[in-house]
């Protein structure tokens, strides 16, 4: 079921550790990137679906391209905090993006969850011109002492944060899981899932919480499929490198999926703090990026008349 509304560094230490060694072994197996600004255009291997948008691929004319911006895992610190504000002042005078989607983590996960904190950030995220979705991030649910509390202060400051600004499209909430969106614009699906990393805090919440979002990408897919070309799914965890086992609840369901969808899907994440995109499942319609996060913002273009739909720009602000 669902409900439709209208519109108007310190990381804990299991985290830390599993992003370390994947960023060790990511450089032979995982195309990723340092966050420099000298990696502009990172590569995949030959079936590289990724890049410069060529007007000669053109699939379907009758499309026109959407273009957001993401960000991720920040602020975590003064630095960071300072650099988002200068981030959003040259976002409202610079960007064409239609809408700015932050994937989680507004706070670094050993700092406590008071709710100074998401009063603070609320009211910086506010400052965007664009309308702004929040995805939930581990660092401020469920590894505060008291994730039940940290929900609810999220729920109250940045539950359908979006809401704060005119959006010309309807979006749709899921009615077991509030937090959940999606929408669809220019043929593209847009999803927002609460697809948090880090530690299981209560085993039968995880579980559950992992089947809505199942349930919700396989219902919107579903009734979606003849209205759309491509999907973009933006959630917080890296699923495949750090305890893949415990997020089997959502990516089988998810990867069948897309399997069936058979069209274009991107997962948008997160949780990482280094740049990398490629092909984790068997499944190769699913392409995934990770975000390098911090004061760094990256504005995608989705182009359903593209065969590679999928165009990334990390110097857009620059």
């Amino acid at each position: 079921m669902k409900i439709q509304a209208k519109i108007g560094l310190g990381i804990p230490l299991e985290s830390f550790i599993a992003k370390s060694i994947f960023l060790i072994f990511c450089i032979g197996p995982v195309v990723c990137c340092s966050s420099t600004s000298d990696d502009k255009n990172p590569q995949l291997d030959d079936d590289n679906p990724i890049g410069e948008i060529d007007s000669t691929q053109t699939v379907d004319s009758t499309n026109t391209p959407t273009i957001f911006t993401v960000i991720g895992d920040v602020p975590y610190n003064d630095d960071q905090r300072n650099g988002l504000i200068a981030m959003i002042d040259a976002h409202n005078t610079k960007a064409t993006s239609e809408f700015v989607v932050h994937v989680g983590d507004i706070k670094p996960g050993a700092d406590p969850c008071d709710e100074s904190v998401y009063e603070d950030i609320s009211g910086l995220l506010k400052k965007f011109k664009t309308p702004t979705f929040m995805v939930l991030g581990d660092n401020e649910y469920n590894d505060c002492d008291k994730p039940e509390d940290a929900l609810a202060l999220w729920n109250e400051y940045f539950l359908h944060f979006n809401e704060n600004w005119e959006f010309s499209h309807t979006v749709e909430y899921q009615e077991e899981r509030p937090e959940n969106f999606a929408w669809v614009e220019n043929d593209v699906l847009f999803l927002g899932l609460n697809l948090v990393g880090s530690s299981v805090h209560d085993q039968a919440e995880w579980d559950r919480r992992l089947a809505d979002d199942a349930d919700w990408v396989k219902e919107q897919f579903e009734i979606q499929k003849n209205n759309i070309q491509t999907a973009v799914v933006f959630g917080h965890a890296n699923m495949n490198e750090i305890g893949p086992e415990k997020f089997l609840a959502f990516t089988d369901p998810f990867r069948a999926s897309a399997k069936s969808l058979g069209k274009p899907v991107l997962y948008l994440q997160g949780d990482g703090h280094f740049w990398f995109e490629n092909r984790p499942w068997p499944e190769e319609n699913i392409l995934r990026v990770q975000i390098e996060g911090g004061a760094n913002a990256v504005q995608v273009t989705v182009n359903p008349n593209l065969e590679n739909p999928f165009a990334f720009d990390r110097e857009f602000l620059k």
